[in-house]
């Protein structure tokens, strides 16, 4: 494995070294009094799947939440996007998820592993592993100019996706004439079937993306899109749900200033400020099976994603900068955040009129100073957008803004479970069945067998508990 060094537009440095430097480090993989350093995550394509795809199916089964982000080659026009009518927002993102495809899928599996609360420290410790898959449709599809721009603007590798793509889609269904299991799909079956609250970021797009490639053809109508994944999103008879989305939670529950992923994904700073202070923090580990299997630990890159030690530790030890310029460095880099993204194909943020404003604001340039002190030095490395990487941001925020709910009661709160943010709109798209709307005839085969084996797993699950 090729070694490079570099960070990104957000401060965050990425690093890949060597199989043997990974193995040395990686009883360090895992956070300090709450300070996250580095996200290991493994690259699955078509020449590694074989071996990796029983340690996949193991996290999945294991885990006590899962994690999705996916790449696209693009959204569409965004006219539409914002119609009063919800019923016609739904229509253009079909129309995009029919035509556009998945260029990767970002999974990561979160292991509840213990919850201590005492006078002197209140931790949840996960443990963690994440997954980039590479995806290549074997489909038609289409891509903007500005898509392709921003993609090779990320580094974002296309003879390596060509090259090593993992085939989805009907047409990659056969194989010698004889058909076989799309892997994507069978994935997506294993998820469901785990029964584990799943965590997204602005997830209606991804969840229209993942039905339209790995489930079925999207319904027609909203109502009944809804009706299908209440089934997927609906945990047990006592209606638990199932969907947690990031998004939602920072401007509906954390009342942050900003809720694109990156802005969100911050609280890593707040979190080592809450184990400092003895308050309630998240531990994590990365699981070093990894290194244990020579095909699997050459799969592996670790991403550093450390703060500046500026930033840290103007949160820890308040005395190194004032509450003023404090105040100033946050609400700044917040602002600049959002004047730099326009429209993020892989990330799927469509540009608001609050940024707008921002960008055509004739004071803008004076953030710079603060740019230059949030922004690691480097060069971009090759693979550094990756959805793999996203997913875990999204994870790990979702359990930083749920954390007493977790210390106290071990799950997610049910108040701010399946509700999907809607730009525009002050209230959420709650995930629930209608009495106008029933399932499709396609979902409910599906649902039949997935169901099956949901309930062999929640019975697995119980007897592991109580054994």
């Amino acid at each position: 494995m090729s070694a490079f060094n570099g960070c990104d537009e957000n401060g965050i440095s990425y690093a890949s070294t060597s199989s043997a430097s990974i193995i040395e480090a990686s009883g360090g993989l895992r956070t300090q009094q709450g300070r996250l350093s580095k996200i290991v995550v493994l690259e699955v394509n078509s020449e590694n799947l074989d071996s990796i795809w029983p340690y996949l199916l193991v996290c999945i089964k294991n885990s006590s939440f899962i994690s999705l982000d996916l790449e696209l080659s693009g959204l569409g026009i965004q006219k539409g996007w914002s119609a009063q009518s919800v019923e016609d927002r739904y229509r253009v993102i079909c129309d995009s998820a029919k035509s556009r495809a998945v260029l990767s899928v970002g999974v990561s599996t979160f292991q509840l592993l213990k919850r201590k609360e005492t006078d002197k420290k209140k931790r949840i410790k996960y443990k963690c592993q994440v997954f980039n898959i590479l995806a290549l449709s074997a489909a038609p599809f289409t891509v903007e100019p500005d898509g392709l721009q921003f993609l090779a603007q990320h580094n974002f590798d296309f003879n390596r996706l060509i090259n090593l793509g993992v085939p989805y889609g009907r047409n990659a269904a056969r194989k010698n004439g004889k058909a076989k299991q799309d892997v994507l799909t069978v994935l997506w079956g294993e998820i469901l079937s785990a029964c584990v609250p799943i965590t997204l970021h602005n997830g209606i797009i991804d969840l229209a993306f993942i039905y339209q490639h790995f489930y079925s053809d999207l319904p027609e109508k909203l109502d009944e899109f809804l009706a299908n994944i209440c089934d997927w999103f609906t945990l047990d008879e006592s209606g638990t749900p199932g969907l947690f989305d990031s998004k939602y939670l920072a401007e509906c529950s954390a009342y942050m200033k900003a809720s694109y992923l990156e802005y969100v994904f911050r609280n890593q700073r707040d979190n080592a400020t809450e184990a400092s202070s003895a308050r309630a923090y998240i531990s994590l580990e990365f699981d070093d099976l990894t290194m244990a299997n020579d095909r699997i630990r050459n799969a592996v890159d670790v991403i550093d994603c450390r703060l500046p030690d500026e930033f840290l530790e103007a949160a820890i030890v308040p005395r190194s900068v004032s509450e003023k310029d404090a105040q100033m460095i946050c609400k700044n880099f917040a602002v600049r955040q959002r004047r730099r993204r326009r429209y993020d194909y892989a990330s799927k943020r469509i540009r608001t009129g609050e940024e707008q404003e921002h960008d055509a604001a004739p004071n803008s340039s004076k953030h710079s100073d603060v740019e230059e002190e949030l922004t690691l030095e480097g060069t971009s490395p090759s693979r550094c957008h990756r959805a793999g990487v996203d997913s875990f941001m999204t994870g790990f925020s979702v359990v930083f803004m749920s954390r007493m709910n977790i210390l106290r009661k071990g799950c997610f709160s049910r108040e701010e479970g399946n509700r999907l943010p809607l730009r525009g709109k002050s209230m959420p798209l709650i995930i629930r069945k209608s009495e106008f709307a029933k399932r499709t005839r396609d979902h409910y085969a599906k649902w039949e067998n997935i169901e099956k084996e949901r309930s062999i797993n929640l019975r697995l699950r119980m007897l592991t508990w109580y054994s």
